[in-house]
């Protein structure tokens, strides 16, 4: 939980006493993320903290000189940051290609990450997707436009559009992507494991 004086509380499941340990003197948040057992904060000086288990080579390892932050994103093994010049930045295991970020990716204002996949949202209302597409999760609708939310769950991934619809691809097995006849007016989205809301 994030603090209205910057700082953060954590609890849950605490392995090997890392997950839970927030830095000391770790203030002045504005943002913050988990990944399966981590932890990352933005600052408000554009700067990333990350804390927890390396379960996976790199998941706590901030790549260097990372500045400019002014969004963050986590999915299960890796994390994101939009910079303020509309690039994203990946960093963790590579797995399915989670920190190949797509080239000539630019213009973006909004990322997700999902268990084994990433999102990015361009300015121009369009999505990216990139990493693992065992379950089509990364396989956009055609014609997806006017986006301005996007999740992603474990296999799944949703895309808030400005009328207030909602687009899901990716596995249903459980139902996830089975969006409810004449959902609208909706202004926000968010993707669990197997779910959607």
């Amino acid at each position: 939980a994030l603090k209205n004086n910057g700082t953060v509380v954590t609890w849950g499941d605490n392995p090997h006493s890392a997950a839970l340990a927030v830095p000391a003197g770790l203030n002045n948040l504005v943002a913050i993320a988990g990944g399966e057992s981590y932890s990352l904060a933005l600052k408000n000086s554009g700067t990333v903290v990350v804390w927890g288990v390396n379960t996976f080579p790199g998941e706590t390892n901030v790549p260097p000189g990372l500045n400019n932050v002014v969004t963050i994103a986590s999915g299960t093994y890796s994390s994101l940051a939009l910079k303020n010049n509309g690039t994203v930045v990946a960093w963790g295991p590579n797995i399915f290609g989670l920190t190949n970020v797509p080239a000539g990716l630019s213009n973006a204002v909004a990322i997700a990450g999902g268990s084994l996949h990433s999102l990015a949202i361009k300015n121009d209302g369009t999505v990216v997707a990139w990493g693992d597409d065992t379950a089509g999760q990364t396989n956009l609708p055609a014609g997806l436009t006017n986006v301005v939310g996007i999740a992603a769950g474990t296999f799944h991934s949703l895309a808030l559009k400005y009328d207030g619809t909602v687009a899901a691809w990716g596995d249903d097995s459980d139902g996830q992507t089975d969006v409810p006849a004449g959902l609208n007016n909706v202004v926000a989205v968010a993707a669990g494991g197997f779910n959607s809301l």
